[in-house]
């Protein structure tokens, strides 16, 4: 009986100590439980509304049940879609808003507090331009130029961490035409009018061999990709001065199905009539991002046939005729007007009066 007895004051003694262990001391402040802190004033465990608090002059992340405080250390974590880095104490970094480096790595702030901007592997506008966050919700650099972005086709600049916006219309960059859609991102298998988008993003004539042969011209006349309109005159101007006229056929009045393998004799040979002319100097536009299109008709009087360019900018048809320039001057010996973007008058064209079919 004495042993049972014993055995009995021996368990009482156990379970007094047990349950004085679990009870915190009465103490002001924080108390570690565990993977948390907890705070007590005057031995009463306090509690707080869930997410960030103020306590004792210093922020903290205060979990879901209200009495536990977040205790990691020197680190970032999401709580509740919220991006937080915490200090070597558990309390919180406050940040200003804009971008911060943390550990060599780039982040964003939106505002000025205590959160990070938690997007994973998405495009966000920030201001006038666009960033790219990775699964870990650090801002993302990459290579200068058009690029895959999380499935979109972006541009991205010389700096390498920004991505473009981009009016929505045609961009002329990276050594190709684009075409830059309301969000930013780059339009693939894409028509805008006359121009065609392929796969890749780029404008296509449709034809590989044409788009190469057009891409070397565009370099050897000098364009220098700023002001579509410019550079088309330097086409046009180089196109007008180094190439010259060779008889060919011709073709029906309102046809256009000849324009891919005209311009693909003229740019491969230099040489051509009105009708190469024309194709390449479609083709040049159009590269630029210029809706142009070709013309089969007539000029003068309705016997001479003849093929010209027009194409609509801002609004206005205008016509475009390097050959008629080139054929005055190099084989009538006339001074030839500047038939480079000249709208309609009366009927005439800078005095010349084209036929439309």
């Amino acid at each position: 009986m004495k042993r049972i007895a014993l055995l009995i004051l021996l368990l009482f003694a156990l379970t007094a100590c047990a349950a004085q262990e679990e009870t915190p001391p009465p103490q002001n402040g924080f108390v570690r439980v565990g993977d948390v802190w907890k705070y007590y004033q005057n031995g009463d465990l306090c509690g707080f509304d869930a997410g960030i608090q103020t306590i004792e002059g210093k922020t903290y992340y205060v979990e879901a049940d209200g009495v536990s405080i977040s205790a990691l250390t020197d680190c970032l974590a999401e709580k509740n879609g919220q991006l937080l880095c915490f200090t070597e104490d558990s309390s919180l970094r406050q940040f200003a808003a804009g971008f911060v480096t943390l550990d060599g790595d780039l982040y964003y702030a939106p505002e000025d507090g205590f959160v990070l901007c938690a997007a994973r592997e998405q495009i966000v506008p920030i201001g006038d331009s666009l960033y790219a966050f990775d699964e870990d919700c650090r801002v993302t650099a990459f290579s200068a130029g058009v690029q895959e972005i999380f499935g979109d086709l972006c541009f991205v600049p010389e700096d390498g961490t920004a991505i473009a916006r981009p009016p929505e219309g045609p961009l002329l960059t990276d050594g190709g035409l684009y075409y830059a859609n309301a969000d930013g991102t780059l339009a693939t298998d894409f028509d805008f009018g006359a121009l065609r988008f392929g796969a890749d993003g780029r404008y296509t004539s449709g034809s590989e061999t044409l788009d190469e042969l057009v891409d070397a011209f565009l370099i050897e006349a000098g364009v220098s990709g700023t002001d579509p309109i410019e550079d088309f005159r330097l086409c046009y101007d180089y196109l007008r001065d180094h190439f010259r006229y060779l008889s060919m056929a011709h073709y029906p009045a309102g046809s256009d199905d000849w324009a891919q393998s005209c311009a693909e004799i003229f740019f491969q040979n230099g040489k051509g009539n009105c009708y190469c002319w024309a194709a390449a100097e479609m083709y040049c536009a159009r590269r630029l991002g210029i809706q142009a299109r070709v013309v089969a008709g007539w000029e003068s009087s309705r016997t001479n046939d003849h093929a010209w360019v027009m194409a609509e900018i801002d609004g206005t048809d205008y016509l475009f005729d390097a050959e008629l320039e080139y054929s005055l001057l190099n084989i009538y010996g006339q001074l030839p007007p500047d038939q480079f973007m000249v709208a309609e008058d009366g009927g005439a064209y800078n005095g010349y009066y084209y036929f439309f079919p």
